[in-house]
């Protein structure tokens, strides 16, 4: 089972063209069956089991999801995802570049039944420690996800501007995001409906949100966070505090000016099997 495993996640994704284009004008790409169908239940049971263990770390932010973070260091499944060349392919193609490495797999559960609230509309860039705009998230949810579930709507083109990196995902943010949009007309990429092993592809900087989930499922969905394997810790000092320790938690031992790359952060496609 192992064996298969590894071998359908080193199957490249056919990804053509005009979706590499699509992503890097409009900043997110929703891909279809990104995750083998014959993968997706041992990956979801293993998704699941890693969280439970990881319960004593469980963030709940503003009752929108709730989270765990590296679970591919405490599950062997996870890990074969994570460091995925099937994924990290994809992830290379649409940033642009040789490779990429590995910064946090994370998971992202809204309860049914309205308890999941909205997730306000952000930019991740508020978060991320990193001298480079190459960064990218895989989000993929581990069953079906029809729109009253809270799939991710996002804001086309808006990667290409830093105008809500001084917020964290807040109701501050939200209302800054909606003005930005009212105000310059931008095009909002409304949530669709995912089937279990469909990902969405975004850049650390493109806004996005998702509405409540209204079913009676919680929502289930997985993600990893790449960025181009070439980047570097910046000089200057962390500019909030989530970034100062989101620098000391997923860069242990890395200095300013140097490589983005500790023993947490594999390059994914350089690595050997």
């Amino acid at each position: 089972m192992v064996f298969h495993t590894r071998v359908a996640l080193a199957e490249d994704y056919d990804l053509s063209r005009s979706q590499i284009d699509e992503y890097q004008n409009n900043g997110h790409i929703l891909l279809k069956n990104v995750i083998p169908e014959s993968e997706i239940a041992e990956l979801r049971t293993a998704v699941l089991r890693a969280h439970e263990a990881l319960k004593d770390q469980e963030e709940d932010f503003q009752k929108a999801f709730r989270i765990t973070q590296n679970l591919w260091e405490i599950n062997g499944v996870v890990r074969a995802h994570v460091l995925s060349k099937r994924y990290a392919g994809i992830a290379a193609k649409l940033l642009g570049c040789r490779d990429v490495r590995i910064y946090h797999d994370l998971t992202f559960f809204k309860e049914g039944l309205g308890k999941g609230k909205p997730t306000p509309w952000h930019q991740d860039g508020h978060y991320w420690p990193l001298n480079t705009d190459g960064c990218i998230t895989l989000w993929v949810p581990l069953i079906d996800c029809p729109v009253d579930m809270g799939p991710m709507s996002f804001v086309s083109g808006s990667h290409l501007n830093k105008d809500a990196e001084h917020l964290p995902i807040s109701d501050e943010s939200d209302e800054y995001i909606r003005k930005l949009v009212e105000n310059e007309n931008l095009s909002v990429a409304p949530a669709q409906h995912m089937n279990a092993g469909d990902a969405t592809f975004h850049s650390c900087w493109t806004y996005h949100a998702a509405a409540s989930n209204t079913t009676e499922n919680t929502r289930i969905a997985f993600a990893i966070a790449y960025y181009d394997a070439d980047a570097t810790i910046p000089l200057q000092p962390p500019t909030n505090e989530r970034r100062a320790a989101n620098l000391a938690r997923w860069f242990p031992g890395a200095v300013p000016g140097g490589p983005a790359a500790t023993h947490l952060n594999p390059a994914v496609l350089s690595s050997r099997d």
